[in-house]
């Protein structure tokens, strides 16, 4: 009875040990035809005047951001003026990021400045208009 025992203990795990390989040890590549394209992530951070608080205006400019189409993540910081913008650069640009932030509220507002974007697209947007006029006559004369 013993041996007839240990015979069916060592099949069973035999079989155990043999049924749980694998067959194909590499890598499983999965079928590519309906994959969706990797986002061209992209970060844009940008100072915002004209919030009064922190629960109402920072948080209503955050969902804004949060809820476009394209935008992973945002985060408004009401103590440093602050708001910084995961988003997919094939959907929106710094740009629109402004113009939603802007456009927040009655359109007049909230003022974004001193945009600055990952991917060499680091810019200033709203410039004194002395200064503009000053970089145009340089240029010129340089012609």
């Amino acid at each position: 009875m013993n041996y007839l025992k240990s015979i069916v203990v060592i099949s069973i795990s035999f079989f155990l040990f043999t049924s749980c390989k694998e067959t194909n040890s590499g890598p499983k590549e999965e079928a590519t035809e309906n994959a969706t394209p990797v986002a061209k992530l992209e970060t844009a951070s940008f100072n915002i005047e004209g919030m009064t608080c922190a629960i109402g205006c920072a948080k209503t400019i955050e969902k804004e951001l949060s809820e476009t189409e394209g935008v992973q993540k945002a985060s408004v910081d009401f103590d440093n003026k602050l708001a910084k913008v995961s988003f997919d650069a094939s959907k929106l640009t710094p740009e629109s990021l402004v113009k939603i932030v802007e456009a927040t509220a009655d359109g007049k507002t909230y003022k974004v400045s001193n945009v600055k974007a990952s991917g060499n697209k680091a810019m200033l947007l709203v410039q004194e208009p002395e200064k503009e006029k000053k970089k145009i006559k340089k240029i010129l004369r340089f012609r």
